[in-house]
């Protein structure tokens, strides 16, 4: 598994950004009211984050004890755990994150004010989904070894 690269999170970001946005930009020029939002969504992106930090921080604290070893399996799980965290984010993020370019227009209607402010703190929350993903995806990381003994032997 190859370690995940901010440039390939951008690109997901801004991609999902403007589908979200084109659609519903149509569904808004056509006369189609658009769905409704909850704070559902932004609460439980903001709690995802806050455990896979929690999760993150718990780890690397317990690498810095060498006296406990720690299973490879869990390490693992917890890698692809940090690795799915980072790209939920800019998955949501551009979702509503296209919402809210639609909404920037007619900040002036209380309705769309309300929605445009879910919007934002649920962009701000997926950011720091994204952000705790890549720190656990990072502690996850196996250091290189110096000894040549740990290379596997060539046998003829």
């Amino acid at each position: 598994m190859r370690p995940t690269r901010l440039g390939t999170l951008a690109v997901l970001l801004v991609c999902v950004g403007a589908v979200a946005w084109g659609a519903l930009a149509v569904m808004s020029d056509r006369g189609v009211t658009l769905p409704p939002l909850t704070w559902t969504a932004p609460s439980g992106v903001a709690l995802l984050a806050v455990v896979v930090l929690v999760m993150a921080l718990g780890l690397r604290s317990r690498l810095n004890r060498p006296e406990k070893r720690l299973d490879p399996l869990s390490m693992a799980r917890m890698a692809v755990l940090g690795k799915a965290s980072a790209h939920v984010g800019p998955v949501v993020g551009g979702l509503y994150g296209g919402y809210l370019l639609v909404l920037l227009p007619d900040l002036e209607i209380d309705a769309r004010r309300d929605r445009a402010v879910v919007c934002l703190v649920a962009v701000l929350a997926s950011v720091a989904l994204s952000a705790a993903g890549l720190l656990l995806e990072r502690s996850c990381r196996v250091p290189p070894s110096d000894a040549e003994d740990d290379l596997p032997v060539a046998r003829a």
